[in-house]
């Protein structure tokens, strides 16, 4: 019970990784704020619950929708100890296909949204020395092709970390976790060869030393890792978190 009494939102906290870790903070005791684009996503999202949760619904691709989540969040719960910001998209395309719109769409939701939802939840957080864990990728480790803008949203997200972390500290830990393909909605779509979701994510599991994609438990329990007093002395770390396809040649 590691987080017995605090407070998290997690952005982005309807599907996949995001629900996985609002689900592993409950489970580990705390009050969550689960944040989705719309009032009827998240209002759904939250039937899946019972007790300890409440709904922070906002756009977080602009800066209105990030301040309008933190302070659902922060008033709802009475503060604020942990922001994981999970929210994102994947599109991908090459450097000579992806068009302005859809580049603009992928930094949005994935660079501006942790920019501005941190700015609105450091007030609370500092008041309780708490923490901020960036969801980046293996991607922003990693180039791909095919992958242009989200290599470089998540290369930001990196970056955008230590930077945060400097800043912060030390009243305020950021880490950034980086995981590889975790099997969910959208990673299906996202990697599918020629409509063949169990294709494509196949193909992924074999380019993994590990010979597998990893978990959406496993990326949870790396997410409560670094939101916990276990990682008081880790900050700005990009944690890879993605079967070692960083770590040389496959």
């Amino acid at each position: 019970m590691r987080f017995k009494s605090k407070k998290v939102l997690v952005t982005g906290g309807t599907r996949g990784i995001g629900a996985a870790c609002v689900k592993a903070f409950l489970a580990e005791g705390a009050q969550v704020a689960v944040n989705g684009r719309t009032e009827s996503s998240v209002s759904k999202a939250l039937l899946d619950y019972t007790t300890d949760v409440i709904g922070a619904p906002g756009d977080v691709s602009s800066a209105i929708g990030c301040k309008a989540a933190v302070n659902a969040a922060v008033q709802g719960l009475g503060g604020l100890d942990v922001l994981v910001n999970n929210a994102g998209i994947f599109i991908s395309g090459s450097v000579e296909t992806m068009s302005e719109e859809d580049w603009d769409a992928v930094m949005q939701a994935n660079v501006k949204s942790v920019q501005f939802c941190s700015k609105y939840a450091i007030p609370a957080l500092r008041a309780v020395k708490g923490n901020i864990v960036n969801i980046a990728s293996e991607s922003g480790l990693n180039g791909y092709p095919n992958t242009t803008a989200y290599c470089a949203s998540k290369g930001a997200v990196v970056n955008q970390t230590r930077a945060m972390a400097m800043e912060l500290a030390p009243d305020i830990r950021v880490n950034a976790l980086c995981p590889g393909v975790v099997e969910t909605d959208m990673t299906r779509v996202g990697f599918a060869i020629d409509g063949d979701q169990d294709a494509g994510i196949q193909a992924q599991q074999n380019a993994y030393p590990t010979g597998r994609t990893g978990t959406l438990e496993e990326a949870a329990a790396a997410v409560l890792f670094l939101a916990s007093s276990d990682a008081g002395f880790i900050n700005g770390a990009a944690l890879p978190m993605e079967g070692g396809a960083t770590v040389g040649k496959w």
